[in-house]
């Protein structure tokens, strides 16, 4: 693992740096041929929501923006008020939790050689970080997905479908990659303001 300067942070500072995993050439592979057909059986089943717009063959941005910008019209229209929480999921691969997913993975009609494989590749990994100078000791990974691994996204798509159900009830969210938006529309700010509450309370954030 090397870690990957964030420009404009501090220097000195750890959370300055991304942490970007080397994998092997062969394990990237077989990591594309898993992600291939793992996406394929997402994306023909309609199983990833249309909630999470990253990692996504002809989704944007902008897809996105036009959700939001529509339930503002519309409440506006109606005279009552849209209050929207944007969130960066800081370490955002790295804060999986691996039962879970393979929960998930499962649940959705993941299963045989690919949730086999998608387990094994997930249990007792190990990593060590290396810089120009320096080499730490090898330390077990117990959470997370690897990052830069070509899988990672695809699986932490899966983690984070269903994340509507989480939200409470008149609180709508979108998702692009590790980005998310969270809003609620009400006749007044404050209702709107305290269900986000309890959303973000649910997700604790």
């Amino acid at each position: 693992m090397i870690p990957v300067y964030k420009q404009g942070k501090d220097k000195k500072k750890p959370e300055s740096y991304r942490p970007v995993s080397l994998l092997s050439c062969l394990g990237k592979i077989m990591e594309r041929m898993v992600n291939t057909r793992m996406t394929w059986y997402l994306e023909k089943n309609n199983i990833l929501v249309e909630e999470q717009g990253g990692f996504r063959g002809g989704r944007c941005t902008e897809d996105q923006i036009t959700l939001i910008a529509q339930d503002i019209e519309d409440g506006f229209q109606e005279k009552r008020h849209t209050v929207v929480v944007w969130i960066d999921m800081a370490k955002a691969f790295d804060r999986v939790w691996r039962y879970g997913l393979l929960f998930k993975l499962k649940d959705n009609g993941i299963s045989g050689n690919m949730f086999k494989w998608t387990e094994q590749y997930l249990q007792n990994r190990k990593a060590r970080v290396r810089t120009q100078h320096f080499k730490s000791r090898t330390q077990n990974m117990k959470h997370g997905v690897p990052q830069g691994g070509i899988l990672s996204p695809t699986l932490f798509s899966m983690f984070m479908n269903d994340i509507q159900t989480i939200l409470s009830k008149g609180v709508y969210g979108t998702l692009y990659t590790v980005d998310m938006a969270i809003w609620a529309t009400e006749e007044y700010t404050g209702t709107a303001q305290a269900r986000l509450q309890l959303a973000l309370n649910a997700l604790r954030m």
